[in-house]
């Protein structure tokens, strides 16, 4: 018998590499070289078949159902394959919001993923992809969550890389968040031609861990750090650590992610930056394809 409800896991994301392009296309996007990993932080989605389409948060995420990532996703999805829209979805947010990791187009990326299951489609079906391109940039890399180049508006895959799975990290996010949208905006102020994403998918093709850390880069870094100054002072603190590899803000922040020589200092660094500091921290893994179904 088909299942009728499902659970997935809808892990967060870093950004080894972001290269952001000055200047914008005919849709209003800037060109993106964007080499992605997932972590075992994650919200939490379920699927159950209802009367209507109806979305349901842990946590206010300030917008109206329909503009919701997940209430879209859904919607769009049904539409493309001519199913009726009744579901009943609901999100355990554990993902904090405007931190770079994200969090909705995960969301949304696990709703794809669990009516494709449902329904026992392919979710690599080329209407499920462009579902997923339409709804955000990040959402396409979600659907496999093996280490991927992404390019275009950061939407396209590239390449994808052998799995880089439990690599310690720890997470540290201070109070004030960064809008994307504004993040963008500060960066057209003073744009920044970036680096080439050659030398981290060389790390990655090579699983040399030692390499990527070398390798981290994110050119929207300096905007961020203007709409909210604390980023840069959480990334020294962090660089500054025990055990510390490598820091870096990944996607538009505010969170900033250290790659750490064990699961103890991640775990220490994570406890430090809320004990003394009193900022949002967590202890994680890097983690492999396909690893969203509970």
């Amino acid at each position: 018998m088909a299942a009728t409800s499902i659970e997935l896991l809808a892990p967060a994301k870093l950004n080894l590499h972001l290269g952001i392009y000055p200047g914008r296309d005919e849709r209003g996007y800037h060109r993106a070289d964007s080499v992605m990993v997932g972590v075992a932080l994650a919200d939490r989605v379920r699927i159950e078949p209802a009367e209507e389409l109806a979305l349901t948060t842990s946590v206010d995420c300030g917008v109206p159902q329909e503009k919701n990532t997940v209430y879209r996703a859904a919607q769009e999805l049904c539409r493309a394959f001519g199913r009726t829209e009744g579901y009943a979805i609901h999100v355990e947010k554990n993902i904090p919001s405007q931190s770079g990791m994200g969090g909705a187009s995960s969301d949304a990326a696990s709703t794809l993923l669990g009516l494709c299951r449902l329904w026992g489609v392919d979710p690599l079906d080329e209407r499920v992809v462009q579902v997923a391109r339409a709804i955000g940039a990040d959402v396409p890399f979600f659907l496999t969550m093996a280490p991927a180049l992404l390019v275009g508006a950061g939407d396209v895959l590239a390449e994808t890389f052998p799995t880089l799975a439990g690599v310690p990290v720890a997470l540290v996010r201070p109070d004030a968040g960064v809008s994307t949208v504004e993040a963008y905006r500060a960066f057209d102020a003073n744009p920044i031609e970036p680096v080439s994403a050659e030398g981290m998918c060389a790390a990655l093709r090579a699983s040399d861990a030692a390499q990527v850390a070398a390798c981290l880069y994110n050119n929207l870094e300096p905007a961020a750090n203007v709409l909210a100054p604390v980023t840069a002072e959480v990334r020294s603190w962090l660089a500054a650590q025990p055990g510390v590899v490598a820091a870096q803000l990944t996607g538009s922040g505010s969170c900033v992610f250290a790659l750490c020589e064990s699961d103890d200092a991640a775990a220490c660094i994570a406890k430090d930056a809320q004990e003394t500091r009193n900022w949002w921290a967590c202890a994680t893994t890097t983690v492999g394809e396909g690893e969203q179904f509970c």
